[in-house]
């Protein structure tokens, strides 16, 4: 579904709020915190905002902890019933088995403010809120777009790959997939949206044989990377994980760009400023990934991770004020980079700006179904982690291991 960009923000004051919903007496005793943030145990935010919360309610402690490879490891804590009281509603959980897991937090006052509730809403309860939405767009450096000679940002196609072609010449890596942490392929599992021009194309997918061919949204978004890939525009080294070095790059302008979402700002901004290099975030930008030659590319506008509840939490009164807490008192989400979840709230990221004020075609995301999720797991293609698609930009013959997903999806989906 395409909105305009006032529609799908909905911000109306930039001051923190609370709404202090659940009673101060309840709110007591320990909670443990699983968190896929590890910049924010770095840089100490975490302990600042652990130790405001305690100080606003007496008798509790939140003990966070980081988990690296969010999506790789909480899963198995899931299936062992040792995942703490407050967690990320997972991504790749069929919404159908969020009541398992998830309690629902039905009565909290966000479920008025919040973007994205309907995404988390099952049989009318609400299991999740996200820290913060994402636009999903291509980061940039200006400094390297210039040292390469280029005037403008791309708006089409054909613009893009010169201006690969160009930072290439100047000896800038010129568009980062990260093929090698894995991961960040998962963005062309995304932009299939943009291919489709609908937020809710993976619903139509589940009507195709072949959604992975060439000529159908999925099969676009994946021969696109493909192609950036077989230009030489990306990264020569695609096996080993250099997700951090990455950052760095981007941010010294070693790098020219990369598709990702407005949350990895921050991060290579920090990576280029650890490097000694001043005023980063000025050499930072963001423009539409351009798919094709119209010159009028879109903007998918894509939920960020939702905390939820555990199901098994032993002090739920805790840690839904932490959930309310952190989304609402505290600068979390734009310190991450997001637009914040909380409408409230306005975002305060500098490319976010420039981005969004041209007023470019947002497509927002809805979400996949419980069907289509397994589907893909049934077909043996992991959404949103990326290694499928790794393997397809990799494949020795890209027709035939194309041919081989669609076969696959088709025997999982009963076509």
């Amino acid at each position: 579904m395409r909105h305009s960009i006032k529609a799908a923000l909905a911000v109306s004051a930039s001051a923190l709020v609370f709404s202090g919903d659940i009673a101060s007496a309840e709110i007591t005793g320990p909670i443990t915190f699983f968190t896929h943030f590890g910049t924010f145990q770095t840089n100490g935010r975490w302990d600042d905002w652990t130790a405001e919360f305690e100080a606003l309610y007496p008798g509790t402690d939140v003990e966070v902890i980081v988990v690296d490879g969010y999506r790789r490891e909480m899963p198995t804590r899931l299936a062992s019933g040792d995942y703490g009281d407050v967690l990320n509603v997972l991504d790749n959980l069929p919404p159908d088995q969020y009541a398992e897991f998830y309690l629902p937090l039905n009565d909290m006052e966000l479920r008025d403010t919040h973007m994205f509730v309907d995404r988390y809403t099952v049989d009318g309860n609400v299991y999740g809120y996200i820290y913060g939405a994402n636009a999903e767009a291509v980061v940039y450096n200006r400094s390297a777009f210039e040292r390469a000679g280029i005037e403008s940002v791309p708006t089409t196609r054909t613009e893009l790959f010169a201006a690969c072609e160009a930072l290439n010449e100047a000896g800038i890596t010129p568009f980062q997939i990260n093929m090698g942490a894995g991961w960040p392929m998962q963005q062309w599992d995304k932009a299939a949206l943009l291919f489709a021009g609908d937020g809710g194309y993976y619903e139509d997918a589940l009507a195709s044989a072949t959604p992975f061919s060439p000529d159908e949204p999925y099969g676009e978004s994946i021969s696109f990377v493909h192609d950036l890939f077989e230009a030489g525009c990306t990264e020569r080294d695609y096996t080993a994980n250099n997700w951090d070095q990455s950052k760095a790059m981007l941010g010294v302008g070693e790098a020219g760009m990369w598709f990702l979402a407005n949350w990895s700002v921050p991060q290579a901004i920090a990576s280029g400023e650890a490097l000694g290099m001043e005023n980063v975030s000025d050499d930072l930008g963001m423009f539409p990934l351009p798919i094709d030659d119209s010159g009028s590319p879109a903007v998918l506008l894509n939920p960020d991770w939702a905390i939820g509840v555990s199901a098994n939490s032993d002090n739920p009164e805790t840690a839904m004020a932490w959930v309310e807490f952190l989304l609402t008192q505290t600068d979390v989400a734009n310190e991450a980079g997001f637009i914040p979840g909380d409408t409230r709230i306005e975002p305060t990221l500098p490319q976010l700006v420039e981005l969004l004020a041209p007023e470019p075609p947002i497509i927002e995301s809805e979400t996949p179904s419980s069907a289509f999720k397994q589907a893909m797991a049934d077909a043996r293609l992991d959404f949103m982690a990326g290694t499928y698609i790794r393997d397809l930009v990799l494949a020795d013959d890209f027709a035939a291991a194309i041919a081989d997903v669609n076969a696959r999806w088709d025997r999982a989906n009963g076509n």
